[in-house]
C-alpha cells in the first residue's frame, strides 16, 4: 500500500509540478462547499446532490485538466521518444493516468458514502459507487486517447471536454435519484429505476473500453505519434 501511495504521489507531482497545490486548494474548496451545502440543507430540500456535487463536479474541474498533460510533458520536454522506446511505455502512461482517476474515484467513494450515511441511507448505494468507479475510468480513457493523437494539452483538455458534452446524458446520470415516495433503498435499486441506471453504465463501460483500447493502439505504434 505505501508502494502504491507513493506511486501515485509521485506520478501527480510530476503530471501537475507546481500547480499541485493549486489543484488541492480547489479541490478542497469545491469539495468544502459541497459539503457545506449538504450540511446545511434538509434531506427533503436537497436529497439527490450528493453524487453531482460531490463527485462529478470536482471530476470534471480538477481530473480533465489533470489528464491533458499525459503525453505533453514529454512532447514539451523533447523526449517523446525515449518514453516511447522504453519497455513499459504504454504501462508508463496508463500509471500516470490511473493515478488522477483512481484519487478521484477514490474521494468519490469516500465523499459519496459520508452523504450516504448523512442522509439516512435515502439512495442505493451500490449503483453510486460502481457509477463513479465507470465515470472516472471513462475520463482517463477520453484523456488518453486524445493525448496520443494532440500535440498540445490545451487540445487534449478541450477534445476531451467536448466529448465528455457529447456524452453528457450518461456521464451525468445520478444514481442516487429515485422517484418521490418511493421507499428507500439502502443498497439496490428495485427494477423500473435499475434499468436507466444498467444503461448508462453500461454505455459508459463500452465508451472507457473503446477510448482505451484505441489509445493503446496508437501507443503500440509510436512512429505514429512522433510524425
Amino acid at each position: 500500500m505505501k508502494r502504491l501511495l507513493r506511486s501515485v504521489r509521485l506520478s501527480l507531482g510530476f503530471l501537475l509540478g507546481r500547480k499541485l497545490g493549486l489543484f488541492v486548494t480547489i479541490d478542497v474548496l469545491v469539495v468544502g462547499s459541497s459539503l457545506m451545502r449538504m450540511l446545511l440543507d434538509s434531506p427533503e430540500q436537497n436529497p439527490m446532490a450528493v453524487y453531482h456535487y460531490l463527485f462529478l463536479v470536482p471530476a470534471a474541474l480538477l481530473a480533465l485538466p489533470a489528464l491533458a498533460g499525459i503525453v505533453d510533458l514529454e512532447r514539451r520536454a523533447g523526449c517523446l521518444d525515449l518514453a516511447l522506446s522504453a519497455p513499459d511505455a504504454e504501462g508508463y502512461f496508463l500509471r500516470r493516468a490511473g493515478a488522477v482517476c483512481g484519487l478521484v474515484a477514490a474521494q468519490g467513494v469516500i465523499l459519496v458514502l459520508i452523504g450516504w450515511l448523512y442522509l439516512g441511507r435515502i439512495f442505493p448505494l451500490l449503483p453510486a459507487l460502481l457509477q463513479i468507479a465507470v465515470a472516472s475510468a471513462f475520463l482517463g480513457t477520453v484523456s488518453l486517447f486524445w493525448a496520443v493523437r494532440l500535440r498540445t494539452a490545451g487540445a487534449v483538455w478541450l477534445a476531451s471536454a467536448v466529448t465528455v458534452g457529447l456524452m453528457s446524458r450518461w456521464f451525468l446520470f445520478d444514481p442516487t435519484a429515485r422517484k418521490l415516495g418511493t421507499a428507500p433503498r439502502p443498497l439496490l435499486p428495485d427494477g423500473e429505476e435499475a434499468l436507466p441506471w444498467l444503461a448508462s453504465f453500461a454505455v459508459l463501460a463500452l465508451g472507457a473500453t473503446l477510448f482505451y483500447l484505441y489509445a493503446r493502439r496508437r501507443l503500440r505504434r509510436p512512429e505514429r505519434m512522433l510524425s
